[in-house]
Order: structure tokens, then sequence, then C-alpha cells
């Protein structure tokens, strides 16, 4: 019988889960995938998390068409996990629904290490909803720098850009600041053109926080446009994305020329927030020998259970 292996990759913003079967010398069949909502479970909290977790994971098995085989291997790759109460909470939800013979709850950022650097050894950094950065060395220690959330963390991430945005339209309404198109770009994407109704339309808002996050890419591409104003904002959220990265790489001791991969909507989607970011990198002393983009980082997660399933069995 064949052996099955399931990835999930969980976010701010979305979770991805993909089927695949792994062959006699270790090959991976893609066999169906499926898509939900957000499943940080600090974000949406255990409910909304449970509940996405489950239609990205039941529209996956649906799409492989596997019946009831067993999944042999799970690698879940969720944002928040590293927290003991989530990795409680996600381990019992795991156990109840029999979701695999075995199932291993990873960093978010590891998949993204596992398919965007030789090795699995050097930085990964995600740029979503929220900002992360988590490196490993050859030793196999690692070190996290970041993902401590929107209330005081998150710097240079999705939501931050979309709280600038809200800043600056507000400064420019009220003649504090410079006159930006961002008022008209965001009062649009809000469905209003009054600026006082801005956090009227935010309240309405099932989750705010991905609601602000949902602004970045208005502000994205104002500045690819030459708005000097959001242009500026997106500057420094590079700057500050930057800079965890050059933590990350103090606090290991990597040199200059450390690999580095990067995930996440707003760095996988913006040339010119990677334009930005890699030049922040080189003024900070940091320059990637290998420079890698993960746009599927739920395929990390489907060849670390592979690589697993292999191990546990050889």
């Amino acid at each position: 019988m064949r052996r099955l292996v399931l990835g999930a990759d969980g976010g701010g913003s979305k979770t991805a889960a993909r089927i695949a079967s792994v062959g006699e010398s270790g090959e991976l069949e893609r066999l169906g995938e499926g898509y939900g909502g957000p499943s940080n479970v600090r974000a949406v909290g255990r409910a909304h998390a449970e509940i996405n977790l489950n239609v990205a994971i039941d529209a996956a098995l649906r799409d492989a068409g596997v019946g009831d085989q067993r999944i042999d291997y799970a690698v879940l790759g969720l944002a928040g996990s590293s927290l003991p109460d989530v990795q409680a909470f996600i381990t019992e939800w795991a156990a109840r629904r029999g979701l695999a013979t075995t199932v291993d709850i990873v960093h978010d950022a590891d998949p993204v290490l596992a398919v965007g650097v030789p090795g699995g050894n050097g930085i990964a950094l995600i740029v979503g909803t929220g900002s992360v950065a988590i490196g490993i060395d050859d030793g196999g220690e690692r070190s996290v720098t970041g993902g401590w959330g929107h209330w005081f963390g998150d710097t240079g991430s999705g939501y931050d850009l979309g709280r600038r945005a809200l800043a600056a339209v507000a400064d420019a309404v009220d003649g504090i600041g410079p006159g930006t198109v961002l008022v008209e770009r965001v009062l649009h994407r809000l469905g209003t053109d009054k600026p006082r109704e801005m956090l009227l339309r935010l309240d309405e808002a099932v989750d705010v926080r991905r609601e602000i996050a949902a602004l970045a890419p208005v502000l994205l591409h104002a500045a690819a446009d030459g708005d000097a104003v959001a242009h500026a904002i997106v500057d420094a959220a590079a700057e500050s994305a930057a800079k965890l990265v050059q933590a990350n790489a103090t606090k290991l001791g990597f040199d200059a020329d450390v690999p580095l991969a990067a995930a996440g909507g707003i760095v996988c989607k913006s040339a010119l927030y990677r334009q930005l970011l890699i030049g922040k990198l080189d003024a900070l002393g940091i320059r990637p020998r290998t420079f890698t983009v993960v746009s599927d980082p739920v395929e990390g997660c489907v060849v670390m259970a592979r690589d697993r399933l292999l191990a546990a069995t050889s």
C-alpha cells in the first residue's frame, strides 16, 4: 500500500494543506490540496483555527481521493505554534480527529528553510500578516527574532504596513502630514468616502487584524506608482524586516553571506518590497549568497513529512 504524507501551512491569512504519496525511492506525487482561512491560534482563537484547519485538510483529502486510508506522517507548520499552550491544543485536536499515525507541529519557518536554503541551515524570513525570522546553524542551534504579534511586534509585516497606511491617511486628512493618494485608495478599499468612517468600517470587520493587513497591497501599489508617503512607509518596513535578519545572523554567528529564504504574501508578491529589503540588508552588512523566494511553503511541510517518514522507517 502506498504511504501518504500530509503537509499543512497555516498563518494569519490562510491555511493550505496538501496530500502526497511517497514512492519506493522517496519520490513525491502530489494527490490533492485544499485551503481554509487563518489558523494562527493566537490571532484567531482556538475555535476558528480548528475550523480552518479542518476545512483545508478535509478539502485536500477529498481532492486526493484517498478514501479511508490513514495518513502515515503529517507535518503542520503553523504560525504561533512554538508556544506551549498552542502546541498542546493542536496536539489534542490532531489526536481527536485521528489526523495521522505521526504528527509533528513545527514553527512555520521550518518548512521555508527545508526547501529554501541548502541543507536547511540558514535564515528564513516570513513577512505576511505578521513577521518573523528564524535561523538554524550547522549544529542545529536555532534562533527566533520577531514573531511577537501585532500588539507590539510584527514590524515590517502586512499588519504593520496597513497600520501605517491608516495613520498616513489620518495625518493627511488632519493636515498634520503630507498629502497622499492613500487617502482615496484606502477609503475606497474600506468602502467609504468619509475618512471618519474608517473606524466604523474596521469595527465591522470580523477580524480587525486581518482587515488592517489587507490594506498592505493598497499601500504597496501606491508606493510602486510613485507616491512618496507610501514609498517611505514601505522603505521603513523593509528596514525593519532586514533588522530581524541581521539580529538573527548575529545571534547564531552567521557570516555575511548567510543563505536566506523569504516567504509570506508581502515579500513574495511585492517586487518593490524585495528590492528595498535586499538594499537594506546590504546596508546592514548582510549579503546572502542565496536568496530564495518560497511562494509555496506547504511543499516544505510535505518534504519534511516525507523525510521524517523515511527516517523513521529506514
